[in-house]
């Protein structure tokens, strides 16, 4: 027997998520006026590139309280390609507006999208661009565990510039979240994570039919040990800072495009 519900609850929850939606067009319309700033060549590019920072970082922390996590995932992979992109100059208003359409879409929809179409959506975002402008070809997408940092910013803008859409988050639980719903090509997550470690989120992703094949690279600062290596479940390779970790860690993406 279904709990039964107060109309005016429900009436003013609607009221609510209508004014999220009203809301968010709103602010996706500033966003087209700082994109069309942007591709005018108008002064400040760096100033429209913040203020649709802003914008979009509000907008991603609503979606979800609305009933809209795609909204909210959609939001978050344009702050990626902006922190993957590098250079103001290799941002393109082109690649902007798939992303203002695609957010529009699902309001004007009214609905959270049915999980294939919200993949669909994720999967057709755009990747970085290289220094030279053009679009590096997609070779698929991969989810980054890392804090902020001067690491994290390298090894992102390196997986742009070789074609990859890069997802970058802080957490375990809310990569759990992303990688269930964009089923990634690859994880790359640091050892040392909040509330889990890098081999426990690898573990973590075996559980789910939708993640149980995917490549994973835990990177860690500490010594290699028999223990971890024998911890590691199926499909995850250790990395250790070092000298020798960007090869490894291109062994690694080698061995994931197979």
């Amino acid at each position: 027997m279904r709990p039964s519900t107060d109309p005016d609850l429900e009436m003013i929850l609607a009221d609510m998520r209508q004014d999220f939606i009203d809301g968010a067009r709103d602010k996706l319309d500033a966003v087209d006026d700082e994109i069309e700033a942007l591709r005018s060549g108008e002064d400040g590019a760096e100033n429209h590139i913040l203020e649709i920072k802003r914008i979009i970082h509000s907008i991603k922390g609503s979606g979800g309280s609305f009933g809209f996590p795609t909204i909210s995932r959609v939001a978050h992979g344009l702050e990626d390609y902006l922190e993957t992109s590098g250079d103001i100059s290799t941002v393109t208003a082109e690649d902007l507006r798939v992303f203002v359409n695609t957010l529009t879409d699902i309001l004007v929809a009214g609905e959270e999208p049915d999980e294939q179409l919200a993949h669909m959506m994720l999967r057709s975002l755009p990747t970085g661009r290289r220094q030279s402008g053009v679009r590096a070809l997609d070779k698929g997408s991969a989810v980054m565990i890392m804090p902020r940092g001067v690491q994290r910013k390298i090894i992102s803008q390196e997986l742009a510039q070789l074609g990859y859409k890069v997802s970058i988050l802080d957490k375990a639980i809310e990569a759990l979240d992303m990688a269930l719903t964009l089923k990634p090509d690859f994880v790359i997550t640091t050892h040392a994570l909040e509330r889990m470690t890098g081999i426990e989120l690898a573990w973590a992703l075996q559980m789910f039919q939708a993640t149980r094949n995917v490549q994973t690279a835990v990177v860690t600062a500490d010594e290699i040990s028999n223990e971890m290596l024998e911890s590691l479940p199926p499909r995850t390779t250790l990395i250790k800072k070092g000298p020798r970790f960007s090869l490894e860690l291109m062994a690694f993406i080698r061995k994931s495009e197979k």
